[in-house]
């Protein structure tokens, strides 16, 4: 079973920064940006 990463881009890294400290639920974030929340907490 091989499993594929794709790094956040730049601009998804902004827009995490900036919900992260408007104080958005990961999970919240994780459905904005249409990532699981897995991907967040990394």
């Amino acid at each position: 079973m091989t499993r594929s990463f794709v790094h956040l881009s730049l601009e998804e890294r902004r827009t995490l920064y900036h919900l992260l400290h408007a104080k958005a639920s990961i999970s919240e974030i994780a459905r904005i940006m249409g990532r699981h929340r897995s991907t967040i907490y990394r």
